[in-house]
């Protein structure tokens, strides 16, 4: 293990979703990401080819990018004004917030003012050993990118 992992992160450390996490977790991602769906999308996406890969076109900036059925669902739900709210669990808000930032890398701080939540409770959650759904700090220094 590098050693910058054993550095006790601060609220000013910046935490981001590791994806290769997933890879090796025994938890699917796919099925976790439907979890952040309303019912209606997850029955639409029963019959559609997950496979297949779409154009999205970005509202703000115009980019053009690749995307599956199950991403454009994920961004469409992002839009909704009840995708973060206090009524989720801690984990789950947190995810979501680094999913609608497009997994740029933000601190506690930060992360407590997009949840609504206490800046210390997220720090002593997803800054311990364990790595909760992927969420955890990240290290420019180390090479490692959200």
């Amino acid at each position: 293990m590098p050693l910058n992992y054993l550095i006790k992160p601060s609220v000013e450390t910046k935490f981001y979703i590791d994806f290769d996490w997933w890879e090796q977790s025994r938890d699917d991602l796919q099925i976790y990401l439907r979890t952040h769906l309303t019912p209606d999308q997850q029955k639409s996406l029963e019959h559609k080819d997950l496979g297949e890969v779409y154009d999205y076109i970005d509202p703000q900036t115009g980019e053009v990018s690749q995307m599956d059925a199950l991403g454009l669902a994920i961004r469409e739900s992002a839009m909704r004004d009840d995708f973060i709210t206090e009524h989720i669990g801690l984990i789950d808000s947190v995810f979501r917030v680094l999913l609608v930032n497009g997994n740029d890398p933000l601190n506690a701080l930060e992360l407590a003012d997009l949840t609504g939540r206490d800046a210390s409770t997220i720090l002593k959650t997803i800054g311990g050993l364990r790595i909760y759904r992927g969420i955890r700090p990240y290290h420019a220094s180390a090479g490692i990118e959200g």
